[in-house]
């Protein structure tokens, strides 16, 4: 039987793909709670201080606030914001646990993060009045990119694409957006910006394009660093030989 040209076993082993998942799960409920925290605390608009610190600012790096590579991916806008990532992280993050492991998932994650942060740094608006980049979406998109990169080939449920091409087409994407944010002014990026302000689309640049790209890079580098070719057995003698000859020498 299928749905949405999937069959009904495949299905069943991606639902206990995501019922074995541990870590994935862990860092979904953190973020949720970190959020519950925030809107019991009376929301973002009652404690920006906690986002002025842990939010990652240019400025802010520079004077010294390295935290703010880390800590901005704890934090969340809204509720809709938080649950999407969330999902995000579980569904993406238990299918790079199947493959890689725990170690392979936290990795990614802190991948991720770091990632986006340095896109972020590099691609977008670091004005003074800029509002600080939160989210962990960052390390979603590189979990994103690992399984792409790692199974190039495979169907990416539920998009009929596979996942080199999905891969490629979220890179491209984010890239655009971010080079298109008006507020960068890059020559002839910056007209497609204005153009799609001009049709009620500003809330795009709202989004955190460049660490999107940032994250999505790490997770493709991460990805290529596992498949590299392992040591051959020639190499592995010529090794041994320029040990041993040091040895002898000494």
């Amino acid at each position: 039987m299928h749905w949405l040209g999937v069959h009904f076993p495949e299905l069943a082993h991606k639902c206990r793909c995501l019922a074995r998942a541990r870590w994935p799960w862990v860092i979904a409920a953190l973020i949720l709670l970190i959020h519950g925290m925030v809107v019991w605390a009376g929301g973002p608009q009652h404690i920006p201080q906690w986002y002025l610190a842990l939010g990652l600012r240019r400025h802010s790096l520079w004077d010294g606030a390295f935290w703010q590579i880390f800590t901005y991916a704890w934090l969340h806008g809204t509720w809709p914001h938080v649950i999407t990532n969330a999902l995000c992280v579980v569904v993406l993050g238990a299918r790079v646990e199947q493959i890689l492991g725990s170690r392979g998932f936290l990795n990614t994650l802190a991948a991720g993060i770091l990632g986006g942060a340095l896109g972020h740094l590099l691609l977008a608006d670091g004005s003074s009045n800029a509002f600080p980049l939160i989210g962990i979406s960052g390390a979603c998109l590189a979990a994103l990119l690992v399984i792409t990169t790692l199974s190039p080939q495979s169907r990416m449920f539920p998009l009929p694409v596979s996942g080199r091409n999905l891969g490629l087409g979220m890179v491209a994407a984010a890239l655009i957006l971010a080079l298109a944010d008006p507020k960068l002014n890059l020559p002839g990026f910056a007209t497609l910006g204005r153009a799609l302000v001009t049709h009620g689309l500003e809330s795009w640049f709202a989004v955190g394009h460049a660490c999107h790209v940032g994250g999505a890079m790490a997770g493709f580098f991460y990805a290529r660093w596992i498949l590299r070719p392992g040591p051959s057995l020639s190499r592995l003698r010529q090794d041994r030989q320029r040990r041993e000859a040091r040895q002898r020498s000494g």
